[in-house]
């Protein structure tokens, strides 16, 4: 069969262009042809070099060029590798050439990622819920994200919700990623509405090794923390900081503005999709408030923590719950010192294969 997959595979995020990496993959296992649509929605704007409408911007793009057109050219080269994508399709014509082209494809699924958040997308995008796919195209949603239970009123109001509900008639299957957030479209569709894994979780270990990249000279000789933030906290810093000198060991982190640690420290902002892969597996600690670098502590089987505030901590919690290792996480205020342990990790693999299971035969049936 000949797949065609939408999601936000063209962010500069590890965590997007991984789960691109992940579906295209584990469908092109089950035997059929898959490539990513390039689709670029007008969300993309965000990650252009050079933003000359707006003075402040501008003043950061120059001040951090090198480092940003590092990091774009990282993503771009592991999307070229690894993605199989089609030809760009952006710009107010999109839809309409997407809907031209959607002819080769025998099924096309959207997700995951936040695509179906309303507020990310600042309102209803046609392309992420396959407005643009013909009656003829299998049409099937595989763990698109919603993040939240509720949206600004002004992206879903009754012309909103109806469009939605008559979009969401028309798919094959559908399954979004958070249980909590299946009520929400539930309501505007007599099709039922499955919960599935996010799409990292349906490869295991040895698929992600299989892309790493070597570790850097620096940090090759070191024994290391591998600290990821997505958003600035200072309880992390600082509990990091001092796991860093009670162990010996140096810290690896990856920020645009470089953090004032202590401790020896090596920033690597701007590093691949494979380079954020090897640093988790060869890591002594990974030490995050990242759901993404949450999972592959657990697909690597690694010791260590997660750092969680109200807008992210329940899916990270979530997922750790189902696992029974949710003493992983702490809350964004932490101030111990505890160790960063592993796990039972023979029994999390038993557990996290059930959870597979679901989502796997989702997938096939939807595909049959």
């Amino acid at each position: 069969m000949k797949i065609g997959t939408i999601t936000f595979h063209c962010a500069y995020n590890y965590g997007s262009v991984l789960q691109s990496f992940a579906l295209k993959t584990y469908l092109e296992r089950l035997g059929n042809t898959v490539s990513v649509i390039d689709y670029r929605s007008p969300n993309f704007d965000q990650y252009k070099l050079f933003h000359p409408t707006n003075l402040r911007h501008l003043c950061s793009d120059i001040l951090f060029f090198p480092r940003n057109i590092r990091r774009k050219h990282a993503f771009e080269s592991f999307q070229r590798r690894h993605l199989n994508l089609t030809r760009r399709y952006e710009g107010p014509n999109a839809e309409q050439e997407l809907s031209r082209d959607s002819n080769e494809f025998d099924a096309v699924i959207c997700g995951s990622d936040q695509i179906w958040n309303l507020d990310c997308t600042q309102g209803l995008d046609g392309c992420y819920f396959l407005r643009f796919a013909p009656d003829s195209v299998r049409k099937i949603a595989y763990a698109p994200s919603l993040s939240q239970a509720q949206f600004q009123p002004r992206f879903f109001d009754e012309k909103t919700r109806n469009e939605l509900g008559r979009l969401l008639d028309r798919f094959h299957a559908i399954s979004v990623r958070e249980q909590s957030t299946v009520p929400v479209y539930q309501q505007l569709t007599d099709k039922p509405i499955q919960v599935a894994i996010d799409p990292t979780l349906l490869l295991d270990a040895s698929v992600y090794r299989n892309i790493e990249s070597k570790l850097p000279k620096p940090v090759c000789n070191a024994g290391f923390i591998f600290a990821y933030t997505l958003w600035p906290n200072k309880k992390m810093i600082d509990y990091v900081d001092r796991l860093a000198q009670k162990e010996g060991l140096t810290i690896v982190y990856s920020s645009k503005i470089p953090i004032r640690y202590r401790s020896r420290a090596i920033n690597c902002y701007g590093m691949s999709p494979e380079l954020f892969l090897a640093l988790i597996d060869k890591a002594r600690y990974v030490i995050s408030n990242s759901f993404h670098a949450t999972v592959f502590s657990v697909l690597f089987h690694k010791a260590f923590l997660t750092f969680g505030k109200d807008r992210s901590t329940s899916r990270m919690s979530d997922l750790l719950s189902r696992l029974e290792i949710e003493d992983h996480i702490v809350r964004d205020d932490y101030d111990g010192d505890m160790v960063p342990a592993g796990a039972d990790y023979a029994a999390v693999d038993g557990l996290l294969d059930r959870m597979r299971q679901d989502s796997e035969q989702f997938l096939k049936n939807a595909l049959a």
